[in-house]
């Protein structure tokens, strides 16, 4: 069993003026899906074992993705503010090209504390990057920069990635440009309870590839040179490498980069279940092996699930004709499709096999809608909002993340806040507070109380050198 016992999961952006940290100590618990909230540091290591040389010669696939690959530094404040030292770079990580004409592919962390971008290509020379999307969910951003003619990657297909299989890992870790490591994938279909959102999206490749702090948003080439993943994070008790990398697989970076670009966000579909692996415990319970397929535990109203007539404990066997055997396996299927896509879906219900059509549906929340709100005005002060409007009509604007050395990170204010007032205005979404922020008063006054607490609380928030 793998326990959350001092362990540290690290994404590998490099965090020079802020930098978030994520321990798990819970113990004797399997890892499960969960939101992390934070970012954490490298230190330097030893190359492990898998820096040997492999039986297969990678000099084409390293001339093929180091021209590539390139490297991104994030700031905040508009570019007129890029020479202030005040201003100095906040987080740096790697990008991959993947079109001749300049889109590039990163990671969401790389380029969330931010709001402005630069890239620097292969031949040394800088460019200003502009955000087209991204998702948090998935850990998933595109840029753009104005450049033709560009040495882009194709996307391999992850589906055809083989456990044991040799790759290779580009990146700009420690400053270092396009470092190439090597190993070989040690398993696919890993969550490790890294990304946020609302419907975060793990299935990672596994590989023992040496990746670290500046790889983010790397490639992961197979033999051939195809992109197979994106480089996100490792995992570590020390806070080294130790082993283990995650690249998210290619398959579902196409899927969103392709949304992203055509629509600027992702379209997420649903079948409308709640689902589990099966356990052991739950394999003796119903009396199937827990190599089955992945059991519902919950049927959604008016979801796509329950207009095929799904049933609780029905046991999703296929998509599409595609084997799914663990949640995420099932949630990487279901992530390549939008809503109003139709999808077969395989089930068993008391040994026998049924066959389902099902057309997708967008995400049904069952308390509220939700919408973040991280506009340039609060990415200034070192906040996120959330704002949420429950079934019953009322309107709430919440602190969703508070980001540290920022003005708001100075203060005692913590995620959850749920704001009433600034500078005593009345607040009920994030385009008031965005208003009294612009006004440029030198404070900001948040007034407001956290949920089931009955007192009110105050933060004074210094404004002086956010460059709005």
């Amino acid at each position: 069993m793998i326990q959350k016992k001092d362990l540290i999961i690290i994404a590998l952006s490099v965090l020079l003026s802020t930098v978030l940290f994520s321990l798990f100590s819970s113990k004797d618990k399997e890892l499960k899906n969960t939101d992390q909230n934070a970012w954490s540091k490298f230190v330097n290591h030893s190359l492990g074992s898998s820096s040997s040389y492999p039986p297969i010669d990678f000099i084409n696939a390293a001339r093929i993705g180091t021209p590539a690959v390139v490297k991104i530094a994030v700031r905040n404040g508009g570019y007129e503010f890029w020479n202030n030292e005040e201003n100095a770079v906040i987080s740096e990580g790697s990008g991959v090209v993947i079109s001749e004409d300049g889109y590039i592919v990163t990671n969401h962390h790389v380029i969330s504390m931010g709001n402005s971008f630069e890239v620097m290509t292969s031949d040394k020379k800088k460019w200003k990057a502009t955000l087209i999307g991204s998702d948090e969910s998935t850990d998933i951003a595109v840029l753009k920069i104005n450049k033709s003619s560009l040495p882009f990657l194709s996307l391999g297909n992850s589906d055809s990635v083989q456990i044991g299989q040799w790759v290779i890992a580009i990146g700009n870790p420690y400053q270092l440009s396009s470092t190439v490591t090597s190993g070989i994938v040690s398993a696919k279909g890993r969550t490790i309870d890294l990304l946020k959102g609302a419907y975060p999206l793990e299935s990672f490749i596994q590989t023992d590839a040496v990746f670290n702090e500046g790889n983010s948003g790397g490639a992961l080439l197979n033999a051939r040179g195809e992109l197979i993943g994106v480089n996100t994070a490792i995992f570590t008790k020390s806070g080294k490498f130790e082993g283990y990398s995650f690249a998210i697989p290619s398959n579902i970076v196409r899927k969103m980069v392709s949304d992203i670009m055509s629509y600027g966000k992702v379209q997420r579909a649903m079948l409308g279940v709640g689902i589990e692996d099966i356990s052991d415990a739950l394999s003796k319970k119903i009396g199937v092996d827990p190599e089955t397929g992945v059991f519902i535990n919950r049927i959604s109203q008016g979801s796509a699930a329950e207009k095929a007539g799904m049933l609780y404990g029905d046991i999703i066997t296929e998509i599409n004709g595609k084997i799914v055997r663990s949640c995420p396996a099932l949630q990487e299927q279901i992530a390549l499709y939008k809503p109003g896509d139709i999808v077969n879906v395989k089930y068993l219900r008391s040994n026998n096999s049924y066959t389902g059509s099902l057309k997708l549906t967008s995400p049904i929340s069952t308390a509220f809608d939700v919408i973040i709100r991280s506009d340039l005005e609060l990415k200034a002060i070192g906040i996120e909002l959330r704002e949420q409007i429950m079934r019953n009509g009322e309107k709430g604007v919440i602190v969703h993340t508070i980001y540290q050395n920022t003005p708001s990170g100075k203060t005692a204010m913590e995620s959850g806040f749920i704001i009433n007032e600034v500078n005593g205005m009345k607040v009920s979404s994030a385009d008031d507070v965005i208003s009294e922020i612009r006004k440029n008063n030198s404070q900001l006054i948040l007034k407001g109380r956290y949920r089931n607490m009955n007192k009110n609380y105050e933060y004074q928030i210094n404004r002086q050198g956010t460059g709005l």
